[in-house]
């Protein structure tokens, strides 16, 4: 009979309180660079350590509550014509509580925030900078708010606050203004064989080249930006990504960007399966929006093979036309018993042209040619 009470009671405790679960995670990666173009620090060794905890309670059937948090521990060595030099930082890499009724949500603190079609030259990277070469897709987040529906069609509505980011993001031609908030949303309606969306983002923004004596300028100016994306997997996988930002003030050419990616894929039956993605950028940057005078033109290609259950390799080739800079980058990874290996060959160009690539301090791509090796265990 107290069996049953002590039973009883625990399901009762169950009904009212919920179900709560705590993980502890992480992701050690070690890694060594070497690039013989470089002229000083050819050689750049170093881990990087990203624990993870998540806290999730489950009140009933349709709400719950969670909190997750990490920490981006990073520590390395250069080599100056022998001499190292050290480096190491702790930041926050993420942070953020989530409430989730039903088909909604609503997140807070700092978060990815990631949405598109497109998969290596993405115009909208409006919030991370996700590099396409980085098998681990390592990126920096941002203090903001978002709010989610998902309707019972598979349509979905976005709604976004930001506040306190200040750095440039994606293909961010300017930086934000750190104590303005940005306001942004997002609908995403389903199609035949595919769906399409459409994307708003506001902000205040700054071109500062005070660090210019030639041309020294300071202009906060508020900005506006529109995205169109949509993706259908026919005959092909085909998708588009376009956007159009316009700021307030002139900034010279920067005061219109206009910015479209259009790509496919295909998975050839050879072997395994090699699945091909291409993409196309075209980019155009003005003071009037009907006179460009900027016109860049990306192409990228990405092949990825897998060779066996462990093994995989992937190559990506890249070529910027308006600037005559072409790249590529080659992966070949392992995977061991309690961890994945990877060896790397690279190049990127020299020219001093921003590269058509996203990046972030979170990857140590040298620019010209170079070898990686790294090591990734996931606990």
């Amino acid at each position: 009979m107290k069996k049953l009470q002590i039973l009883f009671l625990l399901l009762l405790s169950n009904t009212i309180y919920g179900q709560s679960e705590f993980d502890f995670n992480g992701m050690l990666v070690g890694f060594t660079t070497y690039s013989p173009e470089a002229e000083q620090l050819n050689l750049w060794s170093g881990g990087r350590y990203i624990p993870e905890v998540k806290f999730e309670h489950q009140f009933d059937s349709l709400n719950s509550f969670s909190a997750f948090a990490s920490a981006n521990i990073y520590g390395s060595v250069q080599y100056a014509n022998g001499t190292p030099v050290w480096d190491g930082t702790v930041l926050p890499y993420r942070g953020w509580v989530r409430y989730a009724h039903g088909n909604s949500e609503i997140r807070v603190g700092l978060q990815k925030i990631d949405f598109g079609s497109s998969t290596l030259l993405r115009p909208m990277q409006w919030f991370n900078q996700i590099d396409p070469r980085d098998p681990l897709g390592l990126t920096n987040g941002v203090y903001s708010a978002l709010a989610r529906y998902y309707f019972k069609n598979n349509a979905n509505i976005w709604f976004w606050a930001l506040y306190g980011n200040e750095e440039q993001r994606g293909y961010d031609a300017l930086q934000s203004v750190k104590d303005i908030p940005e306001l942004g949303g997002r609908v995403q309606l389903p199609t035949p064989k595919g769906e399409i969306a459409f994307s708003y983002h506001h902000r205040k923004a700054v071109l500062d080249t005070r660090w210019n004596a030639d041309n020294p300028m300071y202009i906060e100016t508020p900005e506006n930006r529109i995205g169109v994306d949509g993706k259908w997997d026919l005959l092909l996988g085909v998708w588009f990504e376009g956007t159009y930002t316009k700021t307030n003030k002139n900034v010279g050419i920067l005061t219109n960007q206009t910015l479209l990616d259009i790509g496919m894929d295909y998975t050839l039956p050879i072997g395994s399966g090699l699945n091909v993605v291409g993409e196309h950028l075209f980019t155009w940057y003005g003071e009037e929006f009907n006179n460009a005078e900027y016109k860049g033109n990306t192409t990228a290609i990405s092949m990825n093979y897998p060779l066996s259950y462990f093994d995989n390799i992937s190559v990506m080739v890249y070529r910027d036309w308006t600037n005559s800079g072409t790249g590529f980058f080659t992966t070949y990874n392992h995977d061991f018993d309690l961890w994945t290996g990877y060896f790397m060959i690279y190049y990127n160009p020299t020219t001093d042209i921003s590269s058509p690539i996203a990046t972030n301090d979170l990857n140590q791509f040298t620019p010209g040619f170079g070898v990686r090796l790294m090591a990734v265990l996931n606990h």
